[in-house]
């Protein structure tokens, strides 16, 4: 029988399973095998809608025998009458084929540049709508979300926080006949660039809101907590248990949309969050979040405005957490002067206590006090490499992670899209070590940072922690067993 290592042995079960990964930093193979078995604590930064795979979205409308345009790829529940159109189900002719070439048109797989008219990008958030007429009802979502948990548990996740839906608001956001005034009065002080008094009519604004929508923020809770209890009636071939997931969800409003309907759904986003429980459980919508295209022309101009609703519901609703999308940009994506802000508003103006992707960050003005502020208040950048490299064609030494790693930002490694990027959190891990080269106990700081800053309870926290201690020592002790340090005996037990 061999030696037991003594407790105090330097060569510990983590020490050898760190010179492991050092071993293998540049073998994309052994790196896949390695995350696949470590435990990757929380994703925090999935979309719903994108992070499904477009093979579950063709299973869900052949089975529902929905009308599908093959040129453009977009989904009818019913057939319209001026576009040609084919019905699938799972008994059509040449299923095979028309899977394949929908599952192209609904991701990235097979994307070639030269064959689509506008960019990567363009094509990346044109998917979304291609597939709106699946998206919109609840059992549809609670499918989609059924397979997150089922992959998060096959992939060795603890957690998920999934930006799921926004809420609907009517046509007038809770104003009425002063809808038009308010309106004229925003975009009045965009257009003259003067935010001196909009915090002041933000607020006028807030308090018809908090008159009107009572309905609608109930209305909005109940759909989120609904969709999450839906997600665990479903049976899976795989016969994978999901009891054991914590999941919870951030609302948010996109961007690209008039300015009181964005500040509306911001407003009830806040509001429903404020509800504890939901039929005696834990509320499972957690914070806030704003989504889109960072570049449409919306976006670009209600920039500083977005930012302003946002510093208004935080001094309403100051214990709310925000995960703001800033900073999805790049050179050559835009004019460069606009490059120069995003980051610094959301923290400074717009409160977020945490940035999602961050990439323009080497372009922003005073980027060193950015990254200063956010060292200093623990503000973390959700790192998205797979999303950056095809949307904004950002990857290797000209993404900023190390910018952040190094000026003390907690990192997290995140997926964003998985479904629409072909990818997954384990892949995210072997990324961030082939291209830059992260240490073991870098890694498991990034795995710990997605609990540490996830909008969790404190209880819920520290539960996770502790399984995630177990796992880690398990996950260790079994990599260590298999490749043991030069002339350090392992246990046989």
């Amino acid at each position: 029988m061999k030696p037991l290592r003594k407790e105090n042995d330097p060569h510990t079960n983590a020490d050898i399973t760190s010179s492991y990964l050092e071993s293998i930093k540049r073998n994309y193979a052994a790196l896949r095998q390695f995350f696949t078995e470590m435990p990757k604590g929380g994703d925090v930064h999935n979309h719903l809608t994108g992070s499904a795979y477009a093979e579950t979205y063709f299973e869900l409308a052949a089975k529902k025998n929905m009308y599908v345009n093959l040129e453009t790829g977009k989904l009818y529940a019913q057939k319209p009458m001026d576009i040609e159109t084919i019905q699938l189900s799972k008994d059509m002719d040449d299923l095979h084929n028309h899977r394949m070439a929908l599952i192209d048109k609904w991701s990235i797989r097979n994307f070639q540049p030269y064959k689509y008219p506008l960019g990567p990008d363009e094509y990346f958030f044109g998917t979304f709508g291609l597939l709106s007429a699946l998206t919109g009802d609840i059992n549809d979502l609670a499918y989609l979300m059924h397979e997150l948990k089922v992959r998060a548990v096959k992939e060795n996740v603890q957690y998920l926080e999934v930006i799921g839906t926004s809420p609907s608001v009517p046509e007038d956001c809770f104003l009425g006949d002063d809808y038009e005034q308010f309106d004229k009065q925003l975009k009045e002080c965009v257009k003259d660039g003067n935010y001196e008094d909009v915090q002041d009519t933000l607020d006028e604004v807030f308090n018809l809101f908090e008159k009107n929508s009572e309905n609608t923020v109930e209305t909005y809770n109940n759909f989120i907590n609904e969709l999450d209890n839906m997600s665990n009636t479903f049976g899976n071939h795989l016969n994978v248990d999901t009891s054991d997931l914590v999941c919870r969800y951030q609302g948010y409003s996109s961007r690209g949309s008039e300015p009181l309907k964005v500040f509306a759904q911001l407003y009830v986003v806040h509001k429903a969050c404020l509800q504890k429980e939901y039929k005696g459980k834990e509320n499972v919508l957690k914070g806030c979040n704003i989504v889109a295209a960072e570049n449409g022309e919306k976006s670009m101009m209600y920039y500083r405005l977005h930012m302003e609703m946002f510093k208004l519901l935080n001094s309403k609703f100051s214990n709310i957490p925000t995960s703001l999308h800033a900073g999805e940009l790049t050179i050559g994506l835009m004019r460069p002067e606009h490059l120069t802000y995003h980051i610094s508003l959301a923290i400074n103006t717009g409160k977020a206590n945490r940035i999602g992707h961050g990439v323009d960050l080497p372009f922003e003005q005073d980027s060193n006090d950015t990254l200063k502020m956010m060292a200093d208040s623990k503000i973390p950048v959700e790192i998205n490499l797979t999303s950056n490299e095809f949307i904004l064609g950002v990857k290797d030494s000209e993404h900023p992670i190390m910018l952040y790693k190094n000026a003390g930002v907690p990192v997290i490694i995140s997926t964003d899209d998985p479904g629409v990027l072909r990818t997954s959190l384990t892949e995210q891990y072997t990324l961030a070590v082939l291209r830059y080269g992260f240490s073991y106990e870098e890694i498991k700081s990034f795995v710990q940072n997605s609990i540490t800053y996830a909008f969790l309870a404190d209880e819920d926290k520290a539960s996770i922690n502790e399984d995630m201690k177990i796992m880690f020592t398990d996950f260790e002790k079994r990599v260590s067993s298999r490749h043991p340090a030069p002339n350090v005996p392992v246990s046989e037990d």
